[in-house]
């Protein structure tokens, strides 16, 4: 192919990355579709999205035709982390116990296209190019939530009992905020990856991220950014010599051994003073009404987007007790244990660990900021599904990144030579 031709070509290739991650990240379709619903306004949130669907199957259309182009490198990747491969063939055979196998197949499906998605982009873009690419694109969404908030505030701004909080392109302040949390680290890290001529396009994100934050009233969101920002401090020491390393690493132990306690103890007194209960605004109780239907399906749960299906479902029994049309527990891991079971999280678990040790390898091995980004999104990971869904689950940019971050650390030979053997596999057909 002419140099032009495969400038131009790769160019296509990128903007294709950037929009599909945008629609991945935020739920403008439903957003414009609602009419600006909010929260507590009366309004029914449209059932038919039919060009929000459409547009999912465009970009799994887009992941499949890129892995076909460069099948030898597809192939390999693959190899290279089955425990993604065995999650998501497990999700399909549910369809055998499921309680709703109808529902099972088209969720199913919906999941194998978004696992698609996260096996190009892990095996496409090496770690630093998928910071550039998160870059780009968190920059797209913050120009368009800040269109929106100051532009059409029917839509960027919620009304009724959440009035006057920022949302932007997403249609819960809440989402936003989760949004914000991430984009501050990948903000962090895109400035090392840019040119240094260009980094005041990073900086500027950085501004605008501390402004809208605190529009997006979110304590959630306030305590995560700070959360990530202090492990991203933390992380560094894992680069320092081991004479340095251990007594670093077991100061951060025993201050966070500290912390606990103090949060432990006296948890009711800081919710109180954010402004929260101790209940997580009533999260502990979905849980324990969870556990109860866990119990009833331990090893292998309802099947895969079986359970949640409001009082038609499993669910019903907590939303009879609830007393509101409860769409998921608030956890990722009661939500996969519901839906897969206790294989399903064992499987995940064992996937997760790997990856971190992995992580912890990488971090080691690399002195580039950006060689941090995959330990601190599976401690993002870790912090923001413990009250919100999304572990493993469809169209969703959360579960997209963890497979492109798992399909690209599974290299063995990441810590000598990771970006040689990434341009030797690019060179491939």
């Amino acid at each position: 192919m002419p140099k032009k031709s495969q400038s131009l070509f790769q160019k296509i290739e990128t903007v294709f990355t950037i929009l599909a991650i945008t629609h991945y990240t935020a739920d403008w379709v439903p957003l414009i579709a609602s009419g600006g619903a909010s929260e507590g306004d009366g309004s029914v949130y449209p059932t038919n999205l039919a060009m929000n669907t459409a547009l999912y199957f465009l970009t799994y259309l887009g992941a499949i035709f890129f892995l076909i182009l460069r099948w030898k490198k597809t192939l390999y990747f693959m190899s290279k982390d089955r425990i993604i491969i065995t999650i998501v063939g497990f999700a399909v055979a549910s369809i055998t116990w499921s309680d709703e196998p109808s529902i099972t197949i088209r969720t199913a499906i919906t999941l194998i296209g978004t696992t698609f998605f996260g096996l190009y982009l892990g095996s496409r873009y090496s770690i630093q190019e998928q910071v550039r690419i998160l870059g780009w694109t968190y920059l797209f969404i913050l120009i368009l939530s800040l269109l929106f908030i100051g532009g059409l505030p029917h839509y960027g701004i919620m009304g009724a009992i959440h009035s006057g909080a920022f949302r932007g392109i997403f249609t819960h302040k809440n989402l936003f905020g989760r949004f914000l949390a991430l984009s501050m680290i990948v903000f962090l890290m895109f400035k090392t990856v840019l040119p240094q001529k260009k980094t005041w396009i990073a900086h500027c994100c950085i501004g605008l991220v501390l402004i809208l934050l605190p529009g997006v009233r979110s304590t959630t969101s306030m305590i995560n950014t700070s959360i990530l920002l202090m492990a991203l401090l933390a992380y560094q020491t894992f680069r320092f010599r081991y004479v340095l390393m251990v007594p670093a690493f077991l100061s951060l132990v025993t201050l966070s051994g500290v912390l606990y306690f103090l949060y432990t103890e006296y948890s009711s007194l800081v919710f109180a003073s954010l402004g929260k209960d101790a209940s997580l605004t009533g999260r502990t109780d979905l849980w324990m009404y969870a556990w109860d239907m866990i119990e009833k399906k331990f090893w292998l749960g309802y099947g895969w987007g079986a359970f949640w299906r409001g009082l038609d479902g499993p669910s019903g029994y907590i939303i009879r007790i609830a007393q509101w049309p409860v769409p998921n527990s608030h956890n990722g891991w009661i939500d996969l244990w519901l839906d897969l079971g206790f294989v399903g999280v064992l499987t995940y678990a064992l996937g997760f660990l790997i990856n971190l040790i992995r992580s912890l390898w990488l971090a080691r091995s690399t002195n580039a900021l950006y060689g941090l980004w995959p330990l601190i999104y599976l401690t993002y990971t870790l912090i923001s599904t413990y009250t919100e869904t999304g572990l493993v689950a469809r169209n969703s940019i959360f579960w997209l990144l963890y497979i492109a971050i798992s399909i690209t650390i599974a290299e063995p030979d990441i810590k000598e030579n990771y970006r040689v053997q990434h341009e030797v596999l690019e060179s491939k057909p």
